[in-house]
């Protein structure tokens, strides 16, 4: 069972060796449990009240008054923390044995947090909102710098901001029709309706503005998703290998070792690419695991936002009829065709255009990514990050129901239909800004967003 009122402690720096290792602790005790543990670096005992953003020198003490590691201790009062509770970071030396037994001398004072637990606590406490929480997850799991870009540009709070306005907008709509609603008898006139459909004409044209960036949030968190495919032996793997620039699939000269779907990512101009190397295609085979591989080289190809197909330009003759096959079956918005094998290849026709590479040398690595980043669409991705915030697939789905609802309440203020009925409709828009933010939430969502996080965050 959560609860936001315990003191709590965990690491908060990656697990393992390490020079140095920082302990968060943060709750209503974290200053008394601190005079407990540490003492001066003389050994007598700190008997002045802690003060706020100071950085302490001091010996770090067992139960039994032994010295566990020599300390540095950030201490920080409520409500200016993180949190908005009591915090106090550790910095000691980063050995295992070191962290365990600050660890344990600690948990006999105050409990281990969980997931995420002191970026709940600070959005408990209004420090920040649900957005910005989400924003620092992103910004922990990014991996390029479009994503740092992203998550820092969510994390300052530009989208919390549209959204609120959103919301406090339509809060005055609703209070504009319960007022009307409640004082009729009063003879105060009826809704503007011209007013209220401009209203509402606004907030959609702000919400598709913002929905414009929810397929390419996808693309920034999950990666494109790029598939290899081609017949068996046309240096597939060899250019997977080459791409991520490591020898991660295993490369024969016997037609087919690849059986699974081997995935790995790349960075191209800060937006991730995820590779997958997939089952050669073939017209029959009598091996199992082969024809299994196959399929899910289908599966793949199915879900792929690019597809790099793969023939090898130093084969004498056209291609078999199951190349051809695929070859006329691939969209060009999504597909890039690559004549391997150029570095030996006698130029001859391989039975399409593509661009010529070479996964033994090297050579059209170059033009392929460009081609790449061009068909991918993510050079505008990675400007559509760097200009705009952009929405996860959480605050996308509500947005979008949002959109929805909108169109209903502007229909109904056409109609001219009960004001009860439309002030009814107007709280569900509310509704969803507000779980977007994070004014309105349930425990079931926070457990599901801050499951995410590592502990000590």
């Amino acid at each position: 069972m959560f609860n936001s009122t315990d003191t709590i402690a965990a690491l908060s720096t990656p697990a393992g060796e390490s020079g140095i290792a920082v302990i968060r602790m943060s709750g209503p005790q974290a200053l008394d449990v601190l005079s407990q543990v540490v003492n001066r670096p003389d050994g007598g005992p700190f008997t002045e009240p802690w003060e706020h953003r100071r950085l302490y020198h001091a010996g770090f003490m067992d139960d039994a008054g032994d010295r566990v590691d020599d300390v540095m201790v950030a201490v920080m009062r409520a409500p200016e923390t993180y949190t908005g509770d009591h915090m106090v970071e550790i910095s000691g030396h980063g050995g295992t044995a070191v962290v365990r037994r600050i660890l344990d001398v600690l948990f006999t004072h105050v409990r281990p947090a969980q997931p995420g637990e002191f970026t709940r606590r600070a959005f408990l406490n209004g420090k920040m909102d649900l957005i910005q929480a989400e924003a620092v997850a992103d910004l922990i799991h990014a991996r390029t710098e479009v994503q740092r870009v992203a998550a820092e540009k969510q994390l300052a709070g530009e989208l919390s901001r549209r959204i609120d306005r959103l919301a406090d907008d339509m809060l005055m709509l609703l209070g504009d029709l319960e007022a009307r609603i409640d004082f009729i008898e009063e003879g105060i006139e009826g809704l503007d309706i011209p007013d209220t459909l401009g209203r509402i004409a606004r907030q959609r044209t702000d919400l598709d503005e913002l929905l414009e960036t929810a397929p390419m949030s996808r693309l920034l968190h999950d990666g494109i998703r790029v598939v290899i495919a081609g017949p068996v032996n046309a240096g597939k793997s060899s250019l997977f290998n080459r791409l991520l620039g490591e020898s991660r699939a295993i490369v024969t000269e016997i037609a087919g070792t690849t059986r699974d779907v081997l995935r790995e990512t790349i960075v191209i101009d800060g937006v991730p690419f995820v590779l997958h190397d997939t089952a050669g295609l073939r017209e029959t085979s009598d091996d199992r695991i082969e024809v299994l591989g196959m399929g899910r080289t289908s599966d793949a190809i199915g879900q792929a936002d690019l597809i790099l197909f793969v023939l090898d330009g130093s084969a004498p003759g056209p291609p078999d009829p199951a190349t051809r096959s695929a070859l006329a079956a691939l969209d060009a918005d999504h597909s890039i065709v690559l004549i391997n094998k150029a570095d030996i290849s006698s130029g001859g026709d391989p039975g399409a255009r593509g661009i010529r590479v070479s996964a033994q040398t090297g050579a059209g690595l170059d033009e392929l990514r460009s081609a790449m980043t061009t068909l991918s669409g993510s050079a505008r991705l990675a400007g559509m990050a760097r200009e705009r915030a952009m929405l996860n697939i959480r605050l996308a789905g509500l947005l979008e129901e949002a959109r929805t609802e909108l169109a209903i309440l502007a229909r109904m203020v056409r109609d001219q239909e009960p004001l009860e009925l439309i002030a009814h409709k107007a709280r569900q828009v509310l509704s969803q800004y507000e779980e977007a933010t994070g004014r309105r939430y349930h425990d079931g969502l926070l457990d599901t967003i801050f499951s995410r996080f590592c502990i000590g965050k």
